[in-house]
């Protein structure tokens, strides 16, 4: 298991800037988890600058990092760029809050032990449902748009899936249908070749050990065993086959985070099972955190490529 540590760095989704506090509502309810009334979900809405009121409401999640979503500007940038009249939810991990400091570092040594204990896929999108239910009954909006990056690209769809409240949902560098087979893309894509059968080996192991073991103790790359076993048992196929609202998968080709041809490949297997809803925009020169071959930024043209997909289905 030692040989893990350090290695998911790449699976936080590198999708920040910018991370000073901006003026934003900050909102509490309780959360649905039997014998806790302490942590309750901290969720932000932050109104358009339009001077209309909006329509249309953004549900943005987070990928996997341990910080807190307040701090993620470029999410608010990009989503401001695809619907720039758009109202915009997020939503915090189970036990994070705005008060916890920013960090890169996908091992840090102060992530809240609820949040260890109990962030999950699931659990986020049962927060989101939560969340949004309570929202729309003081807020009118017409459509909502449900969008995420990596991990939370698959929240997204569990979300749409699960609670049939979204209009539409965008998924940026999410990954295939497996965790396993975007993990181990990501260590033959970044771990030295002499290394990279013992680390393959190690993970898995340690998800055979995971899968067929009651929950215990463990912290790796800041998650616990109820987001591992989470991760590792998630079948997107079987998800995004739900689905029956337009879904857009954008994914870039130089991704060493998640495996581009898994998800070609699930894409492909869904089309052919006549899932037409759901369209693939693969960007070949665009890594995991939008940057192209040259260092450039790509999000002002996958904003604008997104926007115009929404359009395209009246959104």
């Amino acid at each position: 298991m030692h040989a893990l540590k350090g290695m998911l760095v790449a699976f936080s989704f590198i999708f920040t800037q910018a991370m000073a506090i901006t003026d934003i509502t900050t909102f509490e309810i309780e959360r649905e988890i039997a014998g806790d009334n302490q942590n309750p979900i901290q969720y932000y809405l932050e109104e358009s600058s339009n001077e209309a009121t909006a329509d249309t409401l953004v549900v943005f999640f987070q990928g996997s990092d341990c910080n807190s979503v307040k701090h993620n500007q470029l999410i608010r940038s990009l989503s401001s760029a695809i619907l720039p009249h758009a109202d915009l939810l997020l939503i915090e991990k189970p036990g994070i809050t705005a008060s916890l400091s920013y960090t890169s570092n996908a091992e840090r040594t102060d992530c809240p032990s609820f949040y260890l204990q109990h962030d999950s896929l699931e659990q986020r999108a049962t927060d989101a449902h939560i969340v949004l239910t309570h929202v729309l009954t003081y807020q009118g909006y017409e459509r909502v748009v449900v969008m995420g990056g990596s991990e939370g690209a698959a929240v997204a769809g569990v979300f749409a899936a699960e609670f049939g409240m979204a209009d539409a949902v965008v998924m940026f560098n999410g990954g295939g249908r497996w965790f396993l087979q975007d993990v181990e893309h990501n260590i033959i894509s970044t771990t030295p070749e002499s290394e990279t059968e013992f680390v393959l080996e190690g993970f898995r192991a340690f998800t055979q050990h995971v899968l067929t073991n009651e929950p215990f103790d463990i912290e790796v790359s800041n998650h616990g065993y109820h987001w591992w076993r989470s991760a590792l048992e998630l079948d997107l196929k079987a998800v995004l086959y739900q689905l029956n609202i337009p879904a857009l998968i954008v994914q870039g080709g130089r991704d060493l985070s998640v495996s581009p041809n898994a998800v070609k490949a699930m894409h492909s297997e869904l089309v052919a099972l006549n899932k037409n809803n759901i369209e693939l925009l693969f960007v070949d020169d665009m890594d995991h955190s939008f940057f192209d071959s040259g260092g450039d930024r790509m999000t002002d043209d996958i904003a604008k490529q997104v926007r115009s997909w929404l359009l395209e289905h009246s959104l």
